[in-house]
């Protein structure tokens, strides 16, 4: 099971590397339910998947504050 995951951890790289919109929102859902997953096996998670779930985080956050009255 931890192989299949870190094979789908892999293809979802590929995948977000030339994804956009739409299409990369739903890949980020998927990568983000992958590495829980893997977490939960105490797996270490790549950099990059950990980089991407941060950012992604960030955008977020920052889109809740644009969204604020001044």
């Amino acid at each position: 099971m931890i192989e299949d995951l870190k094979t789908r951890l892999d293809e979802l790289h590929r995948d977000l590397d030339v994804a956009n919109g739409d299409q990369r929102e739903e890949l980020l859902d998927h990568l983000e339910q992958v590495i829980l997953a893997l977490e939960d096996k105490d797996v270490d998670i790549p950099g990059w998947a950990k980089a991407l779930m941060a950012s992604r985080v960030d955008e977020a956050v920052e889109d809740m504050f644009d969204n604020m009255p001044v």
